[in-house]
């Protein structure tokens, strides 16, 4: 059972509207999508014939700090993604984001003013500062460092990235004849990550060499490269031919767009998934999706 108090569960009866046994704008299948995807638990298969509110704080009775955690973490990513925070609701999202992050580990345990009465009192930061990564993505591009000491930050700067965004980050690190930038977790699938900040465009060969590095260690293991100055033409005409492709390619640019826009970056990740397993299609646009 989470380690939720009375006061802090209203909390998010109130910041999801749950109310008459609603949560947010889901309907029941959305619904249901969405806790799957997140707990891998099909909801109406366990709690048949009950709305889609009293399901919820079903599962923050019975599930654990984590599990709990990543799913209140996760539905308020939604209500960024879906422009619902405003004047109204910021304080109270700012108290959500705290014992979401308490949850899962990421914060000290929110403090209260008043015993007797409960009242969480301290806030915090929004779930994701889209400012404060998109002024930090803007200062490592007019970096004057080493090349190498450039990549290294870009390294540190996604792990923080990734880790705000509950993808349960790993930092770069080394096994036997082989350098990993670091890893993470989508939708319970396990990828490695590649990060080049150069001034050239990644080659065909750059390419190859990531994809047999990911491909070779399980037939579940996927891959994500980034690359500063995107990819040769050479490369993106020809790579996919004659081999089976488990990497999605992204851009720095990409990623400055997203956090401009104030995308959902999990799920703009996930559509270049889809798209390289549906389609083919292992460099979609951020303008196609």
């Amino acid at each position: 059972m989470a380690k939720l108090t009375f006061v802090e569960k209203d909390c998010f009866v109130r910041l999801f509207e749950m109310e008459g046994g609603y949560v947010l704008d889901f309907s029941n299948r959305t619904f249901q999508e969405f806790v799957y995807d997140v707990l891998s638990i099909d909801i109406y298969m366990k709690y048949p014939d009950t709305s889609k509110g009293r399901i919820l704080k079903a599962i923050m009775q019975e599930y654990d700090n984590v599990a709990v955690g990543k799913l209140l973490l996760q539905l308020m990513k939604y209500m960024q993604s879906k422009n619902m925070i405003n004047d109204k609701n910021g304080e109270l999202f700012k108290q959500c984001a705290d014992i979401g992050n308490r949850l899962i580990g990421r914060t000290a345990s929110s403090t209260l003013s008043n015993v007797s009465s409960n009242i969480v009192t301290k806030p915090i930061t929004s779930l994701i500062d889209y400012e404060k990564y998109s002024k930090e993505l803007q200062n490592l591009s007019i970096c004057e460092d080493s090349p190498q000491s450039r990549g290294f930050a870009f390294e540190k700067y996604l792990k923080d990235f990734f880790d705000v965004n509950v993808l349960q980050p790993r930092g770069s690190f080394k096994i036997v004849g082989e350098q990993i930038d670091g890893s993470f977790i989508l939708h319970n699938e396990v990828y490695l990550l590649e990060a080049k900040w150069t001034n050239k465009p990644i080659d065909k060969g750059n390419l190859v060499i990531f994809n047999e590095k990911v491909s070779s260690k399980s037939g579940f293991t996927r891959g994500l490269y980034i690359s500063y100055s995107g990819y040769s033409e050479e490369a993106l005409q020809t790579f996919a031919n004659g081999r089976t492709v488990n990497i999605v390619l992204m851009t720095v640019q990409e990623l400055a767009i997203v956090l401009s826009r104030k995308k959902d970056f999990t799920e703009f990740l996930w559509s270049k998934v889809r798209a390289l397993a549906e389609e083919g299609d292992f460099n979609k646009s951020i303008f196609e999706i």
